[in-house]
């Protein structure tokens, strides 16, 4: 993953919500081979991210052209609210510090003199909270 996304940074985000993804997947149907599972969906979440960085403009489908996309978009904005604001005080603002306000991990540890590690652990579970979450609302 390190070589194909931008920087460590990525490739950890990357790392982690595949993991996320299999964990959650894992509870709804046996998983063969999670290693695998755990690749493909990081392959996937690699492709998505190239698809949505494009710098054409042109090529970027607008969501309000379509009143339903554009419904469904909102209905899952503000799940996304709720699960974040549900979350316990400090899960929720790692999360916010990290995907929100962009802050390293290292940065997220020494502000709330945490390790590393619990950054990491806090981001994870709260990324699985919201991926509970948007299962759930299917």
């Amino acid at each position: 993953m390190h070589r194909h996304s931008v920087n460590s940074e990525e490739a950890a985000d990357l790392y982690q919500e595949s993991i996320a993804r299999v964990l959650e997947q894992s509870k709804a149907t046996v998983i063969d081979n999670p290693l695998a599972y755990a690749f493909r969906v990081a392959r996937n979440l690699l492709s998505k991210r190239k698809l949505l960085d494009t710098d054409n403009v042109d090529e970027q489908q607008c969501y309000r052209q379509n009143p339903e996309l554009h419904l469904e978009t909102q209905q899952r904005i503000e799940l996304i609210a709720q699960v974040i604001n549900a979350m316990p005080v400090q899960r929720r603002r790692v999360f916010e510090m990290r995907r929100i306000e962009g802050q390293s991990r290292q940065a997220i540890a020494s502000s709330l003199n945490i390790s590393a590690e619990a950054v990491t652990k806090h981001i994870s579970r709260a990324m699985a909270d919201i991926q509970l979450h948007l299962d759930k609302s299917r």
